[in-house]
C-alpha cells in the first residue's frame, strides 16, 4: 500500500526569480507527459485490436475475485490465509490455457503466469502484477478488499483475457507476496529478471486501485524518468479508449512493487486511486470497492499492456474457467 505524502500541504511558499521559473517550467514540460489531467488531446486513432481486447472485461470476473479474497478471513505473510490465497491464485492461474504457472521466490510463494510471445520480440517481458498478501491493525482480521483484493482481481482478469489474443512480447502476470512487509516478493522477482539478463520493456502495478466512494473518477499515475513514456501513452489511452479518469501524478509517496522495478532501472509505473479508504483495517471490506472505478482502470491498464505487447490478432477470447461465484 502507498501512504500520501504528509508534507504535501504544509511544504513552505518559495518565491523564485522570473528567470528561474522560466529555467523550471521548461524543465518539467521535458520530462512530465502532457495530459495527466486528462485534457490530452491524440489525433490517433483507437486501434480495432485493442478496442476488441478491452471490451472483453468482465466485470463479474473482476468482483467475484475480489470478493473470493476478502472472504479469506486474513491473507498476512506467512498466515494460513497467506497460503490458502496463493493456492487460489495458482489455480485459477493454471485453468487458464496457454499460460505457463509457477510459484517463484521460493518461500515467498510469489505466483507468476507466463504468456509466450509469438514475434520477433518474445524474448522481451511486459509484466503487470498485484500483491496478494494483506494487512491490518487486527491481524486476524484483515480482508484487504482494496488494497489489494481488487489489484489482484485487474491482473487475474488481464490474465484471462489476453490469453484468448497473441502478442508479440511476452506477457508475464505476477501476484507478489510479502509487499506489506517490505516488498520482499517483487524485489526478489525484479532481481532474478535482472540477472538473467532478460529486457523488461513495461512493468504495470496495480496497488489500491478501486477505492472512488464518491464517483470522482480520480486516478493517480505515479511514475518516475524511465516510464514518463509510458505515461504518456496511458494518458493518451485515457482519452482514446475512453476511461475518461482526470489523471493526476505522483500524488502518493509510495514503496510499492513498482519501486522494486524502478530501483533496478525498469520502467515502471502504478495506477492508485485517489484516496485510501478504509486499508489496513478490519474495515476494509468488498462494500468499499468501487466497481465501476475498477473496471475502468482494467481496461485502461488492459489497453496500454496490449499497444506495449503488440498485438498479433484480434482473437476470439479464450473459453477458461470463470471466477467462482460471489456469495
Amino acid at each position: 500500500m502507498c501512504e500520501k505524502d504528509p508534507d504535501r500541504h504544509a511544504r513552505p511558499r518559495i518565491v523564485l526569480p522570473c528567470a528561474l521559473l522560466l529555467t523550471c517550467l521548461a524543465l518539467f514540460l521535458t520530462i512530465v507527459p502532457v495530459g495527466l489531467t486528462g485534457a490530452h488531446l491524440t489525433r490517433e486513432q483507437p486501434d480495432p485490436a485493442i478496442m476488441k481486447i478491452i471490451g472483453e472485461v468482465n466485470e463479474s470476473e473482476l468482483w467475484n475475485t475480489t470478493y473470493n479474497l476478502q472472504a479469506i478471513p486474513t491473507r498476512v505473510f506467512e498466515s494460513e490465509g497467506n497460503r490458502e490465497a496463493g493456492e487460489y491464485l495458482y489455480a485459477r492461474l493454471a485453468g487458464i490455457p496457454g499460460l505457463d504457472v509457477e510459484f517463484q521466490g521460493g518461500e515467498l510463494n510469489n505466483v507468476v503466469a507466463t504468456l509466450p510471445g509469438s514475434g520477433n520480440a518474445s524474448s522481451e517481458l511486459v509484466i503487470v502484477g498485484a500483491h496478494y498478501d494483506s494487512t491490518s491493525s487486527d491481524p486476524a482480521r484483515a480482508p484487504g478488499a482494496t488494497d489489494n483484493a481488487c489489484g489482484v482481481a485487474i491482473v487475474m482478469e488481464l490474465a484471462r483475457v489476453m490469453s484468448g489474443h497473441s502478442f508479440d512480447r511476452t506477457v508475464q502476470f505476477a501476484f507478489w507476496n510479502a509487499e506489506e512487509v517490505g516488498s520482499y516478493g517483487s524485489i526478489d522477482y525484479a532481481t532474478h529478471v535482472m540477472d538473467t539478463g532478460v529486457p523488461v520493456v513495461l512493468y504495470l502495478n496495480y496497488d489500491s486501485a478501486c477505492y472512488d466512494p464518491e464517483n470522482r473518477f480520480v486516478l493517480d499515475i505515479m511514475y518516475d524518468s524511465g516510464s514518463a513514456d509510458i505515461a504518456a501513452l496511458m494518458a493518451d489511452h485515457n482519452t482514446l479508449y475512453g476511461t475518461n479518469f482526470t489523471l493526476t501524478r505522483n500524488r502518493h509517496a509510495c514503496e510499492s512493487d513498482h519501486t522494486s522495478f524502478q530501483a533496478l532501472g525498469f520502467p515502471a509505473l502504478m495506477t492508485h486511486s485517489e484516496g485510501h479508504g478504509p486499508a489496513h483495517t478490519p474495515e476494509d471490506t468488498i462494500d468499499h470497492v468501487s466497481s465501476g472505478y475498477m473496471v475502468e482502470n482494467a481496461r485502461l491498464g488492459l489497453s496500454v499492456l496490449a499497444k506495449v505487447a503488440g498485438p498479433r490478432d484480434a482473437g476470439e477470447g479464450a473459453a477458461i474457467p470463470k471466477a467462482p461465484t460471489a456469495g
